[in-house]
C-alpha cells in the first residue's frame, strides 16, 4: 500500500473515531412522526397551585377538591422487584422503589424512580380547550376495600364524572413466568349521562440523570410507533449557540410530538441504566392517533429530567365512557427482559449510531446475548462473574477472528521480506504514478503477495469494538459489579485522584499492551511517517477510552495480550526469493 492511501486510510479511521465517540443520539427528522398543533407552553419550573402543592402542570379547574401533597394519603402494593407508592392526590404513584437495584456501590441506598419529580407517575391531565394547555387532576382519590398486596382501585372525579383507577401485578400461574418490573394499569372515566367522556392525558414520570451520563446521552423521553423511533433529550430544552452558530436554538417550554398516520405503540422515559415505558395494552386501547408533550423536570441541585404526558385517541364506549389501560415497565435495561417486552420495547437500550445514521444495533444485541450466556456459564465463580464473562467473551472473539489474523500477520511478514524492491520501485517511478502501480502489481503477481489480506480482519474486528462500545455503556447487567480493582465495571476503574483528576489504570495498560502489539506487528513500510502513525494511535485509542467503562478497557486490553501472544505464536514465513520485475529491452 503507497503512502498516500495508506495515510487516507488512516485519516478515515481517525476522524471515524472522532465522529462516533462525539456524536450524541439525534432525535429524528420531521417525517412519520410530526408535530401536534400548538399546544399553550408550561413554564420551565414548577407552577405553585397552593400552599403546599407543585404541579408543572396548570390544576385542573374541571377537578374538584384539589389537594395539597404534603396532605395526600399514601398507599403501597409491591412483589419481589418493586414496591409502589400511590398517592391519593391524583390518584397516581408517587414513587417507585427498585427492591434489587442499589443506588452506588456502597449499596446503602436503593434507586427510586420519580423521586424529586413533584408530578406524579401515571399522572392524569386534560386539555383545556379554551387556552390549549394541559391541566393537572389533583382531586382526592378514595381507595376501594378491595384493595390488597397485589392491587388496588383508586376512586375520584372528573367534572361529574367518576374516575377509576386500578393499580395491580399479575399473579402468574403454574409454569408461566410474569415481568416483575411491570405494574398492569387501568383507567376509566365514566361521563353523567348523555356527555361523552374527555380524552386524558398520562405521565410517564422521570429519572434521575446518571453520574456516569455527564451529557445526558441518554437522559430521554424515546415514542415509537412500530416503525420509527422517535427521541427527545435535554438539549431540546437548553439554550444552544451550535456549532459555529449552525443548529443554535433557544430552550424550548415544551416539546410536542405526534403520531398522526397511526397511533404509538409506546412512551417512555429513561435514563443511561433504567427505563420507564407507558404501553398501552391493545389496538383497542391505543385508537387512531397519539399526542406527546415532553416537559423539562426540575430535581433540584441543578439537576433537570424529563418527563411526557401522552394522549392515545380512543372512541368512547357505548356510555360515552373512555378507558385506557396497558402495562407499566419500570426497571433495568436488562437486554434479555426488555428485549422479551413486546412491540419492540427493545428500542429502550438507545444503541448510539455511527455518524448518526450508521447503525450497531444488530451487532450489540448479538453480543449482548453472547455476553449473558457466557455469564450465565460462570455463575459459579461468584462475585466476579461478570469480569470473567467478559474476558472470556473476548477470548471466543479473538477464537473466531484468530484464522484471519493469521492470514493477516503471515501476509505483513511477506511482504516485510519485500519492503526494499518495493521502494525501490517508488523511488524509480515517483514521477509516474500509473507506471508505478503497473511495477507494484507486477511484483506482487510474481511473488504470489496479496497487499489486501490485511483488510479483512480490521473490517471484522472493527464493527465488534463499535458495538462493544456502543453496548457497553448503557449494559446495566455490568452496573456496580466489580473484578479485580474495578470497583464498578460500568464505569472508568479510577483507583484514586491527583489533584482532582481520576487516575484510571485500565487504559494505560490497554496503550502500552497495544503500543507493545503494533511494536512487534511486522511493517512492510520504510516510510517513518507510518511509524509516527501508529505511535499516534497508541495515544490516541487510550485518550478515548478514558473516560468509558471498564468493561470496554478491560476487552480491549485482553484483546492486545492475545494479539501479543498470536504475534509471538504466528510462524515465520520460509525464505523466498525476491524475483523483481523484468523490463523488455528493446533494439534500437
Amino acid at each position: 500500500m503507497d503512502r498516500k492511501n495508506f495515510l487516507l486510510g488512516m485519516a478515515c479511521i481517525v476522524g471515524a473515531f472522532a465522529l462516533f465517540f462525539l456524536t450524541k443520539p439525534a432525535p429524528k427528522p420531521a417525517g412519520a412522526l410530526a408535530p401536534v398543533a400548538q399546544i399553550s407552553a408550561a413554564p420551565v419550573a414548577a407552577t405553585s397551585l397552593n400552599p403546599a402543592a407543585k404541579s408543572s402542570l396548570a390544576p385542573s379547574a374541571q377537578a374538584a377538591k384539589p389537594v395539597a401533597r404534603a396532605d395526600a394519603k399514601s398507599f403501597v402494593i409491591e412483589n419481589e422487584h418493586i414496591k409502589v407508592t400511590l398517592s391519593s392526590r391524583g390518584g397516581a404513584i408517587s414513587k417507585i422503589e427498585l427492591k434489587k437495584e442499589f443506588a452506588d456501590v456502597s449499596k446503602e441506598g436503593i434507586v427510586t424512580f420519580n423521586a424529586g419529580n413533584d408530578e406524579s407517575a401515571l399522572a392524569l391531565a386534560v386539555k383545556n380547550q379554551t387556552t390549549g394547555k394541559l391541566e393537572a387532576i389533583l382531586s382526592e382519590f378514595a381507595v376501594q376495600p378491595d384493595a390488597s398486596a397485589n392491587s388496588i382501585t383508586l376512586v375520584g372525579s372528573l367534572d361529574g364524572a367518576r374516575v377509576e383507577r386500578t393499580f395491580s401485578f399479575v399473579v402468574p400461574k403454574d409454569g408461566e413466568t410474569i415481568e416483575g418490573y411491570s405494574l398492569r394499569f387501568s383507567t376509566k372515566v365514566i361521563p353523567p349521562a348523555g356527555k361523552p367522556a374527555p380524552s386524558i392525558w398520562v405521565s410517564t414520570g422521570c429519572w434521575q440523570p446518571t453520574p456516569g451520563d455527564s451529557a445526558n446521552q441518554f437522559l430521554s423521553v424515546l415514542a415509537y410507533d412500530g416503525e420509527d423511533l422517535t427521541r427527545v433529550g435535554l438539549d431540546k430544552f437548553t439554550d444552544s449557540s451550535g456549532f459555529f452558530g449552525l443548529g443554535s436554538h433557544k430552550a424550548l417550554a415544551e416539546h410536542p410530538v405526534a403520531s398522526v398516520a397511526k397511533p404509538l405503540l409506546w412512551v417512555g422515559s429513561g435514563n443511561q441504566f433504567f427505563a420507564a415505558i407507558l404501553h398501552p395494552a391493545d389496538a383497542n386501547a391505543r385508537g387512531a392517533r397519539t399526542e406527546v408533550v415532553v416537559l423539562p423536570v426540575p430535581l433540584g441541585a441543578d439537576k433537570r429530567g424529563l418527563q411526557a404526558f401522552a394522549s392515545w385517541e380512543t372512541l368512547p364506549a357505548a356510555d360515552l365512557s373512555r378507558t385506557l389501560e396497558g402495562d407499566f415497565f419500570v426497571g433495568p435495561k436488562e437486554y434479555a427482559r426488555v428485549a422479551a417486552l413486546p412491540d419492540g420495547q427493545v428500542a429502550v437500550l438507545q444503541f448510539s449510531k455511527l455518524l448518526g445514521f450508521i447503525s450497531f444495533g444488530a451487532i450489540c444485541k448479538l453480543l449482548l446475548a453472547i455476553l449473558g450466556g457466557v455469564h450465565w456459564l460462570l455463575e459459579w465463580s461468584g462475585a466476579w462473574s461478570w469480569g470473567w464473562a467478559i474476558v472470556l467473551l473476548t477470548c471466543l472473539i479473538k477464537l473466531v477472528t484468530w484464522p484471519l489474523t493469521s492470514i493477516q500477520m503471515k501476509a505483513a511478514k511477506k511482504m516485510q521480506k519485500f519492503a526494499k524492491p518495493m521502494q525501490d520501485i517508488r523511488e524509480k517511478h515517483k514521477d509516474n504514478p500509473e507506471k508505478m502501480q503497473k511495477e507494484l502489481m507486477k511484483l506482487y503477481t510474481e511473488n504470489k503477495i496479496n497487499p489486501f489480506a490485511g483488510c479483512l480482519p480490521i473490517l471484522i474486528q472493527m464493527p465488534i469494538f463499535f458495538g462493544l462500545y456502543t453496548a457497553f455503556q448503557t449494559t446495566v447487567e455490568l452496573r456496580l459489579h466489580s473484578f479485580l480493582w474495578i470497583h464498578d465495571l460500568s464505569a472508568p476503574d479510577t483507583i484514586f485522584h491527583l489533584g482532582g483528576f481520576p487516575v484510571n489504570l485500565l487504559p494505560i495498560l490497554m496503550g502500552l499492551s497495544m503500543w507493545q502489539s503494533m511494536r512487534m506487528t511486522p511493517n512492510p513500510s520504510t516510510d517513518s511517517s507510518q511509524k509516527t502513525i501508529f505511535l499516534m494511535m497508541t495515544l490516541l485509542f487510550p485518550v478515548i477510552c478514558y473516560p468509558m467503562p471498564a468493561a470496554l478497557t478491560l476487552y480491549m486490553t485482553i484483546q492486545n495480550l492475545l494479539t501479543i501472544l498470536q504475534t509471538w505464536l504466528t510462524k515465520e514465513e520460509p525464505n523466498v526469493v525476491v524475483i523483481e520485475p523484468t523490463t523488455k529491452k528493446v533494439k534500437g
